[in-house]
């Protein structure tokens, strides 16, 4: 039995392994020569160790105090973070804003391209029409795909912030299947927007509009129920009231969208005009509602920034199941890099030092 447990990291070249030992394990990093050697210039609690003396150490360690390999669950972090991930980690409040500019300029990127090429009028084509020839088609469905991406990431990090708060509150469970709810429509109506990036309304008409629907009506729904956790846990604060007119401005141009578009579509299907002559106010007015829409969507993002600025983001983590299995495979590789010994893991699942 462990007489308690002590957080222990140990620097090995580029990776840190992290576990739980007994007290007595610090005792023996003390007693041990080689520790002792390398920690006596080095920092209190942190030990720098090649690969092949790491690995050795911790098999020694377990001879020592009988440790069952089955109850230790060895964590490896990477300490060589991509640039990206550790601006999300410490900048998580710029992500929001990132994500609004992103997907905003990839839709005016690819109505001027259009515009550019004669493909559409300047004055005012639906969003969708702006991406039906290439090359403009080819930029909207790159760029909006990885906008929706990013989206999908400001969901799921707002789902798990949220997730805090509410345990944090003790909050009912029903606000939980709240939160639930919409970490689902969000990245559900990401993935409609995906789709009316791939598949253009020309050729695709039935698929985009799915899209579309996916998009607006579902984005909608989770614009409103995270107003109303913000409303319910922070009462009027100026985050919940930006979402509160956020959702407001949001369904009324939803509503005016579908409403001038469905009457320029019956309209233009009876030969009373078109969008060039007596037709022309209805179709303004439903594109740049769509427009207006669309962005309300987006933008509605940017209310996460205060919470995004108190959160920190971990970086993902990879835990070793079968240590003995590992050695196997990587011995001649760690015995090349470092030049010193590693465990030799015999056939019995004991290691030995070669």
């Amino acid at each position: 039995m462990l007489f308690g447990c002590l957080a222990h990291a140990v620097t090995v070249e580029s990776c840190v392994i992290s576990d739980r030992f007994c007290p007595g394990f610090r005792l023996y990093l003390r007693s041990n020569p080689k520790v002792r050697k390398k920690t006596s210039s080095g920092k209190q609690g942190r030990v720098r160790l090649t690969t092949g003396e790491c690995l050795r150490l911790m098999d020694e360690t377990e001879s020592s105090f009988n440790l069952d390999s089955s109850h230790q669950k060895f964590h490896v972090h990477s300490n060589k973070m991509p640039l990206m991930m550790m601006l999300l980690r410490r900048r998580l409040h710029y992500l929001p804003i990132f994500t609004a500019i992103f997907i905003i300029s990839a839709f005016f990127l690819s109505y001027a391209i259009s515009v550019y090429h004669g493909h559409v009028e300047a004055d005012f084509p639906y969003i969708s029409y702006t991406a039906v020839q290439a090359p403009e088609r080819c930029v909207f469905a790159q760029l909006v795909n990885l906008g929706a991406f990013l989206l999908a990431a400001n969901i799921y990090i707002r789902y798990l912030q949220m997730s805090e708060v509410i345990d944090l509150l003790n909050g009912q469970r029903r606000v939980k299947c709240m939160n639930r709810l919409s970490l689902i429509l969000g990245c559900l109506s990401a993935f409609g927007l995906t789709m009316v990036a791939n598949f253009q309304t020309v050729e695709m008409r039935a698929v985009h509009y799915t899209g579309a629907g996916l998009a607006f009506l579902l984005g909608m729904i989770y614009c409103w129920l995270q107003t109303s956790l913000s409303v319910r846990y922070c009462r009027w604060s100026l985050v919940a009231v930006a979402q509160l007119i956020n959702s407001i401005f949001l369904s009324a141009c939803l509503l005016i969208f579908v409403i001038s578009k469905t009457t320029f579509k019956i309209k233009e299907a009876q030969g009373v005009g078109t969008k060039w002559d007596s037709l022309r106010g209805v179709y303004l007015t439903s594109t740049i509602s769509e427009w207006l829409t669309a962005a309300s969507i987006v933008t509605f993002v940017l209310t996460f920034y205060r919470d995004f600025s108190r959160i920190e983001l971990k970086s993902p983590s990879v835990k070793i199941n079968d240590r003995d299995i590992v050695l196997q495979d990587y011995r001649f590789g760690a015995l090349s890099s470092s030049g010193s010994a590693v465990p030799d893991v015999r056939q019995n699942g004991h290691a030995g030092i070669v």
